[in-house]
């Protein structure tokens, strides 16, 4: 479980995200939508530990993270392709994680077959192309079996092969009782998969609802999303020409 209360975060003087409050429950996917720059990689950071916030607090399983001695086991993440060493191989890379996670070495070939990469996991990072990259990014969130997920574009670069075997391993892992959070533009693999959605704008919450309730009375998400955000129906016309909220 990963809970939200009220989390504001303050960036170089600048407020980049303000009193966001959510819970994402066990065996549910959650993607986080909003328009570039609006504030979800930070937020991602933020409950991932890497970033502090300057007021409330995020849980991970009820927990601090800067409480837990072993966050690799706690919260699997991807927040990014460029964070592994390019001239490391794919293996190197999963093992030097599994070591500083205090992780089973034996972990890094289970992941690394989950993943599809076996076959190149001795190939260097840099010659791996941006499918494989996302691949071993979702490796390395996979590394600890964590209880909680979190990724961010994770679709990026994938071809139709892969993006059917992420959708189908979100899926397993819900349905394992796990909690996953993605950050998304997507919105066709949102709807197909999704449990929720949340929404934030300029560092707010805009919304926060299940998929279909989200939709409501819009022709389809991208109208519901483009309603939220602040779009004009003139511009992007939807079913009911209303405003959700």
């Amino acid at each position: 479980m990963i809970e939200i209360e009220n989390v504001s975060v303050r960036l170089g003087g600048r407020v980049v995200l303000s009193d966001i409050t959510a819970t994402i429950a066990a065996g549910e996917l959650v993607y986080l939508l909003g328009r570039n720059g609006a504030g979800k990689t930070t937020l991602l950071r933020a409950i991932c530990g890497i970033v502090r916030p300057a007021a409330g607090r995020l849980l991970v399983n009820g927990r601090l993270l800067s409480a837990v001695n072993r966050p690799a086991v706690e919260i699997g993440v991807h927040l990014g392709v460029d964070a592994a060493h390019p001239g490391h191989t794919a293996r190197r890379h999963l093992r030097w994680l599994a070591h500083a996670g205090g992780i089973e070495p034996t972990r890094v070939n289970a992941v690394l077959d989950a993943v599809g990469l076996a076959d190149v996991a001795g190939r260097r990072i840099v010659d791996l192309s941006l499918g494989m990259r996302q691949r071993l990014g979702i490796a390395a969130a996979l590394l600890g079996d964590a209880d909680v997920i979190v990724l961010d574009e994770p679709v990026n670069g994938l071809d139709i092969d892969g993006i059917r075997w992420l959708r189908g391993l979100l899926r397993r892992l819900v349905a394992d009782g796990r909690t996953v959070l993605v950050a998304s533009h997507l919105f066709d693999e949102v709807a197909r998969t999704g449990d929720r959605v949340i929404v934030i704008g300029d560092g707010r919450m805009l919304a926060d609802a299940p998929v279909g309730e989200f939709v409501g009375a819009h022709a389809d998400l991208e109208r519901a999303f483009l309603a939220v955000v602040g779009r004009s129906s003139a511009e992007y016309p939807d079913a009911a020409g209303s405003r959700v909220r």
